[in-house]
């Protein structure tokens, strides 16, 4: 055959040159390849760098904050919560108090007689979770201040205004635009006084409380804290607050210091002792004056008042739609008033929860990040994802031991995060399904079941915000509408109950889709509905109400091949000087009432002086 001989065939060429391109990059692979072999431990370093600096990184600039918050309702509901024996009782003002004695706000005669039947029983204190901030009637305002001052021992709060954004300098007073306190005549014969704002978490989620809130060149303590120190004989002098350190000291009459430790923007983590009714006792508001004159009668009482001999008492608004509810760790809606008991055992029994210092948060981030990448680039991937599995609990039981033996919260999620940083995925999977659940349960806990529409419970919360909003800043308009089915219960008894859903799951859709974006809606409980028109002067609320009503009445509603119609009432008002925001939704409920009583299916506008009354 003869020796090949090289040509300048071009397509030979390329292919030799692309062949020896391809051996001399195969050359340097290998060598690449057989060096990082040799030097495993310093890429090991390198990505150790990388992950710790991105979690330095993320951690001081709080980008994972709620779910760190997250793994410390874990620890919470991890913890065993038994209930204490304690020197604190809850007298409730629920829906049992509320239907015997009538609509809230009651005369305060009741208050007055509950400081009276109580004192006899000599309790170490009595405290209102209930700002007395208007007049009512003169002889009952008399009676309450004469009960107060014979007692003694009455402990009332007060309330701010404030922008939470200032959250780390309320001590000075800063963000805190005006306070809401009990009349002059009240706060003269009141034991102490102190405050009653909760400020939740970014997430919603009531996790601590200011300790100290400044205004008018005063400050003011937490109404529980308050509570203790003076049930501790503790002065005014003896107590030092240093934000740089952040704790709260105070000296005992004995002499001995105790520490109130605080979170690094000067507020104090709540120590939730247990879900709402398990913490302490709780007696019911109507069944302590029923006792009382069941004694007098000779009667054996529904409570035996000596129970409350050397007791806190609490007396707090908890009847449903009357009270502000917020989510805790351990419970999704807890009355705001518990919050106050939890000061108040904290500081007599010093029973607080700290932060660990930054130092040792920033250590820890450090030390399980380096360690665990380190580890980790010497193993396969399914003895890595059993490493890390391992790493996660050994590190979380770390924390949960840390939390229940020294009370102590330390960083928790971010080294975590930093042993699952190599399986990207996983950790991303985890993140969005706990994003949805959280979704999912916060849906379930403010809308209704039936119609999706806010639930009573959620929409009083956004209107009382809204409230206040407009309270504060004179210029914001606000209305409300109540709007109710007409013959409800005539179509229920006609057609049946699953017909009566369709009908009110129908109507609450026309009454969202008639409404502007930024309006509220709500179902306020059976066939009745309550929107809150943000912005919105008398007139134009009134233009919508007559939308969805006659929107109502053009709709035939068919269930079963059955074709039937319906109509709505609607109720209107706006805000001008209310007080609080129950009177509003009164006067909404009272136009509504009247537009039943003129013939059903109209709009009426409420004024001045209408009533219910026939």
């Amino acid at each position: 055959m003869g020796i090949p001989v090289l040509t300048k065939d071009k397509p030979l060429c390329m292919l030799i040159k692309y062949n020896m391109i391809f051996s001399s990059l195969k050359r340097i692979y290998n060598l690449l390849y057989q060096e990082a072999i040799k030097h495993k431990r310093g890429v090991g370093w390198l990505l150790a760098f990388v992950v710790t600096f991105t979690l330095l990184v993320l951690y001081h600039f709080d980008m994972l904050e709620r779910l760190e918050l997250l793994t410390l309702d874990l620890r919470f509901n991890l913890r065993h919560m038994k209930a204490k024996e304690s020197d604190i009782v809850f007298i409730d003002m629920a829906e049992d108090s509320v239907n015997a004695i009538g609509r809230w706000p009651w005369p305060r005669k009741w208050h007055a007689t509950i400081i009276q039947i109580l004192s006899q029983y000599k309790p170490k204190a009595i405290a209102f979770d209930v700002i007395f901030s208007e007049p009512q009637d003169e002889n009952d305002d008399l009676v309450l201040e004469e009960a107060m001052r014979q007692s003694g021992i009455v402990y009332m709060p007060s309330i701010y205004d404030m922008n939470v954004q200032r959250l780390k300098f309320l001590y000075k007073g800063e963000g805190v635009n005006a306070i809401h306190r009990p009349l002059d005549r009240f706060l003269a014969q009141a034991k102490g006084t102190g405050h009653i704002n909760a400020i939740p978490d970014s997430d919603g989620i009531l996790r601590r409380v200011p300790p100290i809130i400044g205004f008018g060149g005063n400050i003011t303590y937490q109404f529980g804290m308050r509570i203790g120190f003076s049930l501790l004989g503790v002065k005014e002098e003896d107590i030092l607050f240093d934000p740089k350190k952040h704790d709260i000291i105070f000296r005992l009459p004995t002499g001995e210091l105790r520490r109130i430790p605080l979170d690094r923007n000067n507020q104090l983590i709540v120590n939730w002792l247990g879900r709402w009714g398990n913490e302490f006792n709780h007696y019911s508001f109507i069944d302590v004056i029923r006792s009382y004159v069941m004694i007098r009668e000779g009667k054996k009482p529904i409570v035996d008042l000596n129970e409350f001999r050397d007791k806190i008492c609490i007396i707090g608004l908890t009847a449903a739609g009357l009270i502000d509810i917020k989510p805790i760790p351990i419970q999704n809606a807890y009355p705001a008033v518990g919050t106050n008991a939890m000061m108040v055992h904290g500081v007599m029994k010093s029973d607080f929860l700290m932060e660990a210092p930054q130092v040792i948060n920033y250590f820890l981030v450090i030390l399980v990040s380096v360690l665990a990448t380190i580890y980790l680039c010497n193993l396969r991937v399914l003895s890595g994802i059993i490493f890390a599995i391992l790493g996660i609990v050994s590190y979380l039981a770390f924390s949960v031991a840390i939390f229940i033996l020294f009370k102590t919260i330390i960083v928790t999620f971010y080294p975590i995060f930093g042993i699952m940083m190599a399986y990207v995925v996983t950790a991303s999977y985890a993140q969005i399904l706990q994003s949805v659940e959280r979704t999912r349960l916060l849906r379930q806990a403010t809308r209704d079941g039936l119609t999706h529409l806010y639930n009573i419970r959620h929409f009083n919360l956004l209107l009382e915000a809204e409230f206040r909003n407009a309270a504060v800043y004179k210029f914001r308009n606000l209305s409300l509408m109540m709007a109710d089915l007409d013959n409800f219960k005539k179509l229920n008894d006609t057609y049946g109950h699953q017909a009566g859903d369709l009908v009110l799951k129908e109507v609450a859709h026309i009454i969202q889709s008639k409404c502007r974006q930024v309006d509220v809606v709500g179902r306020y409980g059976g066939e009745e509905f309550i929107v809150m028109l943000t912005g919105a002067k008398i007139k134009d609320a009134a233009d919508v109400a007559e939308k969805i009503r006659a929107a109502v009445e053009a709709k035939k509603f068919k269930f079963k091949n059955e074709l039937y119609s319906t109509s709505l009432s609607i109720g209107v008002v706006e805000y001008t000087k209310e007080k609080t925001k129950d009177e509003l939704v009164e006067k909404a409920d009272t136009a509504l009432y009247n537009a039943k009583r003129e013939g059903k299916n109209r709009v009426c506008i409420y004024k001045e002086g209408m009533t219910q009354e026939e």
